[in-house]
């Protein structure tokens, strides 16, 4: 009986822990992408693009292909001779039927495969940055959810200290009341603070629900109530807005826009290879012996492009001029960047500069808040006098308390903007 009752307990207190836990940003952001299948998306492109690179090598290797065929027709040449006794004027047969392997190998195109590598590795990789995109705008709206239900815990919290402290003055000032030396009416006053504070408190409670079920959604792992949620300390390493993959995927497009270029101008270079055939027709390359006979033929093949009528001059002009579109694009969205880069340096200041302020002030309106207290048990003070300053204690609190968490978002903020 008493294992039966151990493993019972054991079963209750394992689940009491399974039930809250410590989830950080990161494990949210990562069950995200998860979600998104961000990985393999990236293992596919990865693959795609190898296999991609593989098949553009193959461009110079030999090619044998089978080629079969068999016609017929309804007549042909006829050579007419004089009438020789013994002699029979050649003919060529109605159908042709030819089993031959032709053979191709190239010898020299212009440097045409290496340029189908880059231009194939490129396009991959502007998928990818593609990719990279999509997770930077999850990770931002998986941080602002995030810090969202950190910053209302953290007001429900101040507001349950507020409940706590009106709370114990009430029992403080029902023994004075009941001793004569106090007024119902300021009772009745810190009662119904608290059923404010209460509703307050309310409205926090389902605003988190909301954030909570927001942020589950997208991660696809339950969000509970009691797990606990914590902004990292970033590190701040000033390092520009390049790493950003909209402007890595910008320079991916030039890239490939360059590699178009450098293919448009491989295209007029001469293509040399050579070519042959081996098999049996009937009739052969005589096609006057009307037998079967080997087949037999090679060749060298030269063939260069003299006049596009300009035609590869202005393919290259309008990717000049796709560059140049992409180069603007390029400047103005890392401008936006830097811009909020700047921004969210300047809030990381006044947050610093804030913080600094906010202990020093908590401690005075503490003190304020103890006095007025003691002022009420004495009668000379009112509970209106009291809330007020308690309210301004927690608002204090409450200050500082969104500054620390403000101070620790703009900071993620910063590292977000910078492309980390």
């Amino acid at each position: 009986m008493n294992k039966y009752v151990i493993m019972l307990l054991l079963g209750v207190m394992s689940n009491g822990y399974a039930q809250s836990q410590t989830i950080s940003l990161d494990s949210c952001i990562m069950w995200a992408y998860d979600v998104q299948q961000f990985a393999g998306n990236k293992e596919l492109l990865r693959k795609s693009q190898v296999l991609a690179i593989e098949n553009a090598g193959k461009m110079n290797l030999p090619t044998l292909v089978v080629d079969l065929n068999a016609t017929y027709q309804n007549e042909n040449i006829t050579i007419v001779t004089p009438a020789v006794p013994g002699f029979e004027s050649p003919t060529v047969p109605l159908n042709f039927n030819r089993l031959l392997i032709q053979f191709n190998q190239t010898i020299y195109n212009g440097r045409l495969t290496a340029q189908k590598k880059i231009i194939d590795s490129l396009a991959y990789d502007t998928k990818a940055y593609q990719v990279e995109v999509e997770m930077a705008k999850l990770k931002s709206q998986i941080t602002s959810l995030y810090s969202s239900v950190v910053l209302v815990r953290e007001q429900g919290e101040i507001i349950n200290r507020q409940i706590a402290n009106i709370e114990a003055k009430e029992k403080q000032l029902q023994g004075i009341i009941d001793a004569g030396a106090g007024y119902k009416s300021d009772l009745l006053n810190l009662q119904a603070e608290v059923l404010n504070l209460k509703q307050n408190a309310t409205d926090l409670k389902y605003m988190e629900e909301s954030i909570r079920q927001q942020l589950s959604s997208l991660t696809e792992h339950e969000i509970g109530l009691s797990d606990k949620l914590e902004l990292p300390d970033i590190i701040i390493e000033e390092t520009g807005v390049e790493a950003r993959p909209e402007l890595r995927l910008i320079n991916s497009q030039k890239d490939g826009l360059m590699a178009q270029s450098d293919m448009s101008s491989a295209s007029r270079m001469p293509y040399v290879g050579i070519f042959g055939n081996a098999g049996v027709g009937y009739p052969g390359y005589d096609i006057f012996n009307s037998s079967v006979r080997p087949m037999l033929l090679v060749g060298l093949k030269v063939n260069w492009k003299l006049i596009d009528w300009q035609k590869s001059k202005n393919d290259r002009q309008l990717i000049s001029w796709n560059q140049d579109i992409l180069s603007y694009q390029y400047d103005r969205i890392k401008l936006q960047f830097e811009t909020e880069l700047d921004k969210q340096k300047k809030e990381i200041a006044k947050y610093e500069e804030l913080i600094s302020r906010d202990k020093q002030i908590i401690q005075l309106r503490s003190a304020v808040t103890q006095a007025t207290s003691a002022r009420l048990d004495g009668g000379t003070a009112t509970s209106t006098d009291f809330l007020i300053q308690l309210n301004s204690e927690a608002v204090a609190e409450l200050n500082e308390s969104i500054h620390l968490i403000k101070l620790a978002l703009a900071k993620i903020s910063y590292s977000i903007i910078q492309g980390n």
